[in-house]
């Protein structure tokens, strides 16, 4: 799940059977429930991508969903050069998916990795603006030091 997807960079979080988990600035968001996430979304009128992953042959939603989490306290925060929101998820796709965990990949790339596997089923938006009037969504392209950047910038907003 994205939220954000038009902004450098977006955020990224996974949704397991209805329960939202993700690394952020301040903390580690566990157990947000799907429909409290759509009101947020809706509320604030959040650019939102759901990227639908094929079913894990093998592993349950729970096995999976109780894994992520246990990964994703690995991490305390998002932190320059240590952890991004991307980073948990990583994790999770090297375990179940067997995507190898390149540290320095960016989520367009990741993305890329997991269309170009065919573990993409489908993806959907809500409050999507095309300026272009074409049914693709683009990301905008940032490198690896303007991702580092952001964070830093961020982290002092806190």
């Amino acid at each position: 799940m994205l939220l954000h997807a038009s902004r450098i960079p977006p955020h990224i979080g996974l949704m397991i059977n209805g329960n939202y988990n993700s690394l952020t600035i301040k903390e580690r968001e566990l157990n947000v429930k799907l429909e409290a996430l759509l009101k947020i979304i809706s509320q604030k009128k959040i650019e939102a991508l759901f990227v639908k992953i094929i079913n894990h042959p093998v592993f349950s939603e729970e096995f999976q969903l109780l894994t992520f989490q246990e990964q994703l306290k690995q991490f305390t925060v998002v932190k320059e050069n240590e952890a991004t929101c991307l980073s948990p998820i990583k994790l999770f796709f090297e375990e179940f998916y067997a995507v190898k965990n390149n540290k320095e990949l960016l989520f367009f790339d990741f993305l890329e990795i997991l269309n170009d596997n065919d573990y993409i089923n489908e993806i959907k938006g809500m409050n999507i603006k095309n300026i272009s009037g074409e049914s693709l969504f683009t990301f905008k392209a940032y490198t690896a030091n303007q991702l580092q950047e952001i964070i830093i910038r961020e982290t002092k907003n806190q």
